[in-house]
């Protein structure tokens, strides 16, 4: 089968040489673990060494700072992709604003407009990577879990539909707990965590879910180096 390289190094040889095309990816993890620069080592390596268009929608962080973090951490200057129309940055926020008429508070956007957006914005910049960050804030838009299972199956059909791979993180509390969509509405989901190991705090990478392919079933450390995130071969 064809394989979509992350550009991770030791992270495709846990998955059969990279993520399915057109797979929705799930990275779930706590802050701090390296969900945002697994995203950004994604859609720089399909622009720069693949020359596939990537978007990065970002629902909380501003585009900047993303930007100065993946080039003081890694040293990749990502607005010259953008200058080049290889990589797209969008800011795309949602809040709870007070509504004179309805008295209380609503969105500012709603599930079918966002997902309208998302599939303009794939169209017009022809991408074949996609990064949402993070689709925990849609999960808070919903009461009904039944509901946010079913509008998210319907924009990954239109993001499978168009032939785009996606990365998607989710953020999982220190405290454990975590949205109840995250292992279901992926064909994919990476778990991104600490390990306290010898008096200091390890991270740790596991696949615990991969449809359509075999994959690593192990437990891996990894790190945060100048050259991008790199997984210890076992």
């Amino acid at each position: 089968m064809e394989r979509v390289p992350t550009g991770i190094k030791g992270f495709d040889d846990m998955v059969e040489g990279g993520l399915v095309p057109s797979s929705v990816t799930i990275i779930g993890g706590h802050p701090g673990t390296g969900k945002t620069l697994f995203c950004s080592q994604f859609l720089y390596t399909g622009a720069a060494k693949y020359k596939e268009p990537g978007v990065y929608i970002t629902l909380e962080q501003r585009a900047e700072d993303i930007k100065y973090d993946v080039k003081d951490t890694l040293g990749w200057d990502l607005e010259e992709l953008e200058k080049k129309k290889m990589l797209t940055f969008w800011p795309l926020r949602i809040k709870r604003v007070f509504h004179p008429l309805e008295k209380k508070k609503v969105l500012t956007m709603s599930m079918p407009e966002l997902s309208k957006k998302v599939i303009e914005m794939i169209d017009s910049t022809k991408a074949k990577r996609l990064v949402i960050d993070s689709v925990s804030i849609i999960d808070m838009m919903f009461e009904d879990k039944f509901q946010i299972r079913s509008e998210l199956v319907a924009l990954f059909d239109g993001f499978k539909d168009r032939g785009v791979t996606s990365l998607l993180t989710a953020e999982i509390p220190e405290k454990g707990e975590r949205s109840e969509f995250i292992d279901f509405v992926g064909d994919m989901v990476i778990k991104l965590d600490t390990m306290y190991v010898r008096d200091e705090f390890r991270r740790i990478m596991t696949v615990t879910k991969m449809r359509r392919s075999e994959h690593s079933h192990f437990i891996h450390p990894y790190k945060i180096t100048k050259n991008g995130i790199e997984v210890t071969k076992l």
